[in-house]
């Protein structure tokens, strides 16, 4: 519901004066895509909560404040290392419905795109492992926002009208986001009551009634009735379950991510492709043309993710992809561009004095997931079979881009990194980590660096008016350099990363990435 108000949630009241995009010192930060998201997490610090507590809240602000990228009805995945240090991961990824047949039709959203819904398993999981605060004291920013309502950014107003004529096709999504056929403005305010309550729901009852009860019910009949597959032995049935962990080394430092339905494996490939070159003393021309080059040949070796996984993150496979890419021409130049398509997810990460580090990634797919919201339940509902994701089968989870990344250096944590974006979410996470490694950037300065993404067919090089670069003569180089080019001007096109580092006087240095609304919020203690 849309309306005009001027008065904020009381729990929130400060979040525009005190929203910065980094934090240069805290005990404990979080660092996520929307300011009410990142003041969620730091009110639950506040209240003595640790990263997981933290992370939690922000998670479910954020299917409040962004539901356009992530929500109840989609998927995460999370890998995180608790104070004791150990690394665990949590795939909670929406899973095809086993009565699932090929859509002939292969239609790219509605009912018979829609998965099991993973996204408050995870969440749940997640918080009742290693969080330390009740339930429903983290989900209560969540629900206030949801109640009382928010102020929606220009953001999320963008995104909006990008699917309004998807949206007009289903009736329950129209009915939570259109006032009639208008969409709503900047700045203005929108509440979600059924949503509220949803939210209420999982927090006094640990998600039993999202998967058992009245709601899940709802559920399979409306996908049903609309000629989609969900079934009360897919509710029934879900489980968030432990993620394969895959580890690699770039430059000394462990990298720790996870294994399929993740893309972490081609991450993995492109540091360790990355390795074999001098990042250091090149020219900034040269670093980015190297990352090209190896998020091509990384990227077109995702074939081989379901049969080789473990091959491809070895660093002897990597020096013989490289030197085999001197003598050939890769196949990615006759792949398809639409599987380099610009999604969009959401991703956030946490980090309190304890050593608690978390990575998360949620995501609906594609804007606004299947584009179907749920009619009792106020959320929207991913992507998960049809052409975004791929040919499926019936019980499988769904593969994606998202690579929540956790790094060590000699044990210690040392980086909490992932990104948004769909196909440019591995190689923004991956010049990041390089810009820092590298090139000895600030973690701001990273984030806001010159990224560079490879198509097919051409190069496509960040230049917007914000964007930083190392040297002023760095775009002017790229342009003789390559003549398979298009020089990007429109911000926030190259995957939306935030991350945490931890700071030599060992606390923690967070940062978002300038092109969106994100922010950095945490809790210093004073002494």
């Amino acid at each position: 519901m849309v309306k005009n108000k001027l008065t904020l949630v009381a729990l929130l009241l400060a979040f525009t004066a005190t929203a910065q995009i980094k934090i240069d010192s805290a005990n404990s930060i979080i660092a996520s895509a929307h300011p009410l998201a990142s003041e969620a997490g730091a009110a639950i610090f506040k209240q003595g909560g640790n990263a997981y507590d933290a992370i939690t809240a922000a998670a479910f602000a954020l299917s409040v404040v962004e539901p356009t990228m992530s929500g109840l009805g989609g998927r995460l995945q999370v890998i995180h290392r608790n104070s004791k240090g150990k690394i665990k991961g949590i795939d909670a990824t929406t899973q095809v419905p086993l009565a699932y047949v090929t859509d002939p039709d292969n239609q790219e959203d509605g009912y018979t795109t829609i998965g099991v819904p993973g996204m408050v398993k995870g969440l749940i999981e997640l918080h009742q492992t290693n969080g330390k605060l009740l339930l429903k004291d983290v989900m209560a920013p969540a629900i206030a926002i949801a109640k009382n309502g928010f102020q929606i950014l220009p953001d999320e107003v963008d995104r909006l009208k990008s699917v309004k004529k998807d949206l007009l096709q289903y009736p329950s999504t129209k009915s939570y986001f259109l006032k009639g056929d208008s969409l709503p403005k900047d700045g203005d305010w929108f509440t979600q009551e059924k949503l509220a309550t949803t939210l209420e729901s999982i927090a006094n009852d640990k998600g039993e009634s999202f998967y058992k009860g009245a709601l899940a019910a709802s559920l399979i009949k409306q996908v049903k009735t609309g000629g989609g597959y969900l079934s009360w032995q897919d509710m029934l049935n879900y489980r968030a379950v432990n993620a394969t962990l895959l580890r690699g080394n770039y430059r000394g430092y462990e990298i720790v991510t996870m294994g399929l339905p993740s893309y972490g494996a081609i991450v993995l490939e492109m540091l360790h492709l990355l390795s074999l070159s001098d990042l250091t003393s090149c020219s900034e021309a040269e670093f980015l043309l190297t990352h090209a080059k190896a998020h091509e040949l990384a990227y077109e070796d995702r074939k081989l993710l379901k049969t080789e996984e473990e091959k491809i993150i070895k660093i002897d496979y990597a020096k013989k992809r490289w030197q085999d890419s001197k003598n050939k021409k890769n196949n990615m130049l006759m792949q398809d561009s639409a599987a380099f398509q610009n999604g969009h997810t959401t991703h956030l990460v946490a980090a309190d004095q304890d050593g608690n580090m978390v990575s998360l990634t949620q995501s609906l797919g594609p804007t606004m997931g299947s584009k179907v919201a749920s009619i009792d339940g106020g959320f929207m509902l991913a992507t998960t079979m049809g052409p975004y994701l791929g040919k499926m089968v019936a019980g499988e989870r769904a593969s994606s881009h998202i690579s929540p990344v956790l790094i060590l250096k000699d044990g210690i944590p040392f980086m909490s990194i992932g990104a948004a974006g769909g196909a440019r979410i591995v190689p923004a996470i991956v010049q990041t980590i390089s810009r820092v490694v590298d090139r000895g950037l600030a973690l701001e300065k990273a984030l806001a660096a010159a990224r560079v993404f490879q198509l097919p067919e051409k190069l496509l090089i960040e230049n917007h008016p914000a964007v930083f670069w190392e040297n002023k003569n760095t775009y002017e180089a790229l342009q003789i350099t390559t003549s398979k080019k298009e020089n990007v001007l429109k911000p926030a096109q190259f995957g939306r990363v935030h991350a945490t580092i931890a700071s030599k006087s060992g606390l923690w240095v967070g940062a978002a990435d300038p092109d969106w609304s994100g922010t950095v919020n945490g809790k210093k203690n004073h002494n």
